[in-house]
Formats: C-alpha cells, sequence, structure tokens
C-alpha cells in the first residue's frame, strides 16, 4: 500500500474518532425528579389559602404520565408550598432542592387542594440525561426536566443576570446596584423593551405579557445574589508542606 493511501487512512480515522468524541454524552450524577411542572400562583388562587405566606408557593400545571408526581397522587392545579420543611419561593430554589437529593429518595410535599391542606409522600425518580450539560456559575430552574414551566430560565451569578426564553422572545435581567437593567427581544431580534427598574417602579412600562415574568426574574436573582439559593462550595483545605528537618 502506497505511503500516500496510508496516511489519508489514519487521518480520517483520527478524525471520525475526533468527532464521535465530541458527541458523546457528558457523565453526570443521577439527578432527582418530581414529575411535574408548575408555575406561580395568582392572587386569584391564593387568596383563598391564606395561610401561605406572601410569594410562596406553585400551582402544579401538568403531570408527566408515569412519574414521581401521578404514582403520589398529585393532581393538575394543586398549590404546593413546601418540600420537606422548606417553603418553596422560586425555581432556582426549587431546583437547588432537588439536587441534593437522590432518586428514590422519599420526601413530603406538602400544598392544599381545593382549599384544604394535604401532605404527599413522594418517591423522587430518576431525571432523563440532558444532552448538554450547563455551567457551574448558572442554576437553571428547569435542569431537572418537568420541575418548572418553561425550558430556559437562568441565573448566572458571575454576571449579575437571569434570562427566561420562550416562544414569544428572550428577556434579560441584569442587577447594576438597586437597580435591574431589562431588555427583551422578540423572536426575530427587534428590541420590545430596554430599561431600568427599580424593585417594581416602572413595572408598569413593561409590555403587560411579559410583566410576570420580569418580576419573577428580579426576585429570582434578588435572593439568589444574596446567597440563600445556592449550595456553598466548601472550601479546600490548604495543605502546607513539612518545615525541612535541621540536620
Amino acid at each position: 500500500m502506497k505511503p500516500s493511501l496510508v496516511a489519508a487512512i489514519l487521518f480520517a480515522q483520527t478524525m471520525l474518532a475526533g468527532a464521535q468524541t465530541m458527541e458523546a454524552p457528558v457523565p453526570r450524577a443521577p439527578q432527582a425528579w418530581l414529575g411535574l411542572r408548575v408555575a406561580k400562583p395568582d392572587e386569584a388562587i391564593t387568596v383563598h389559602v391564606p395561610s401561605i405566606p406572601p410569594g410562596v408557593g406553585f400551582v402544579v400545571k401538568s403531570i408527566d404520565p408515569g412519574g414521581p408526581a401521578e404514582t403520589a397522587g398529585l393532581l393538575e392545579l394543586d398549590l404546593l408550598w413546601k418540600f420537606g420543611d422548606q417553603m418553596l419561593v422560586n425555581e432556582a430554589q426549587l431546583a437547588t432542592l432537588l439536587r441534593l437529593e437522590k432518586p428514590g429518595a422519599e420526601v413530603v410535599i406538602s400544598g392544599f387542594r381545593g382549599g384544604k391542606p394535604m401532605n404527599v409522600k413522594l418517591k423522587l425518580g430518576l431525571a432523563p440525561v440532558l444532552s448538554r450539560p450547563f455551567s457551574g456559575q448558572m442554576v437553571e430552574s428547569a435542569v431537572l426536566p418537568g420541575t418548572c414551566d418553561g425550558p430556559m430560565r437562568v441565573v448566572n451569578v458571575a454576571e449579575k443576570s437571569a434570562s427566561f426564553s420562550n416562544d414569544e422572545g428572550r428577556a434579560v435581567v441584569r442587577r447594576d446596584g438597586e437597580i435591574f437593567k431589562v431588555k427583551i427581544d422578540g423572536l426575530k431580534g427587534a428590541v420590545v423593551f430596554e430599561g431600568d427598574l427599580l424593585n417594581d417602579e416602572g413595572l408598569d412600562q413593561v409590555p403587560e405579557n411579559w410583566r410576570r415574568k420580569i418580576q419573577v426574574l428580579c426576585r429570582t436573582l434578588d435572593q439568589t445574589l444574596a446567597g440563600g439559593m445556592l449550595p456553598q462550595r466548601q472550601p479546600r483545605p490548604r495543605v502546607l508542606p513539612p518545615p525541612p528537618q535541621k540536620p
């Protein structure tokens, strides 16, 4: 066989091996799964449950067939407000609580159905494998399929930003001191809104169909940056070499 042909074959095999390596899924630790989709409840729902603190809880939007939630007996429109002994504040917190559990673990979900309190014992399932991993600097509220409404709600701690994408466009909120800098882009890249918010002041300037989403992004970003929603990384112990022995 000619040397040039051998070289060509070896080059092709190397390129093929490299492509297969790039496409191989990145292994990750098993993650727990609830098997439902949730959204923040509106006042029409929470007004009937005055015992829940303002801003706490989720309403079940849909149940994944055959998932842990369905097996445990949860139903659509159930109002959930506790995961174990933790009150549910936002999507990032719920995703973090799930990361701290293992598939197969039993947890108690507290909530209300038709205004009446209930406690449901739920055995967590194994989350389906994602095709692409997320950066360690990001908290993806829907990193566990079926956890929250909307596949692209992300908090980036390093950039002090939160973003949300859906079939209407993409919104980005960045924290700058006491101000939230908001930008909303439509599907074709046109700027739908761009401006600054101070707490909830100025929210009426945001397009009505985006107001609730922007409000949730601001609160999620605030609480995450406050340090209450992210597991703290333990510092590595510093190992010092022993002092040289005197002769």
